[in-house]
């Protein structure tokens, strides 16, 4: 595989990054969050529970772009599931077996409310309603970092072989820049 990404694709139109694309706009819209909750609470924020659902779509996004487009799998016709693709990832890689086990329980939950959000329309048990209202600043904060650290699992695979041109930095955090909740704000919220 000659080619895993570029940082962006303004350079060249031929290629493009849609999972660092979405990721970038997490990033934005996390940030700006961040930012006005500091400010008043989260109750007076507009819009506070649809901000955190659009931020969690755009790292479930990221996520299944990363783990699918970059998985690739010539013998099927369809793709795995995102839950499967991680796994062969980390089959690929030397992650921990503690960090695999957290990483593997954080995502499980992340696609409960991923699931939820994208199957939103009129259910029998209005079990996605339920999930969608449990959701919260706190826990889009862990599940932001988990996003940073499966980016980092990745590249980290595709960075062995030397046929990809993978830029150089030791975090997709240091591409793309998310702002951390103040203590008091995850006290607040959790």
């Amino acid at each position: 595989m000659p080619y895993y990404c570029h940082l962006d694709s303004m350079e060249d139109l031929d290629h493009t990054n849609l999972q660092l694309y979405s990721l970038k706009q997490a990033a934005k819209c996390w940030n700006d969050l961040v930012n006005s909750v500091e400010l008043v609470s989260d109750e007076q924020v507009d819009h506070f529970k649809e901000k955190l659902v659009f931020i969690l779509n755009c790292f479930g996004l990221s996520l299944s772009q990363l783990l699918g487009q970059n998985c690739p799998s010539p013998e099927r016709d369809k793709m795995a599931n995102s839950g499967e693709l991680l796994a062969d990832i980390f089959n690929r890689t030397n992650v921990d077996r503690m960090t695999r086990r957290r990483l593997n329980s954080t995502f499980r939950d992340f696609l409960s409310y991923y699931g939820a959000i994208r199957h939103f329309g009129r259910n029998r048990d209005e079990a996605n309603y339920r999930t969608v209202d449990q959701l919260t600043l706190v826990e889009l904060n862990r599940f932001r970092r988990m996003t940073i650290e499966i980016w980092d699992v990745v590249i980290g695979m595709y960075r062995q072989d030397k046929e990809n041109d993978i830029d150089i930095f030791e975090s997709v955090a240091d591409v793309v820049r998310f702002r951390d909740i103040a203590e008091q704000i995850a006290r607040d919220n959790g």
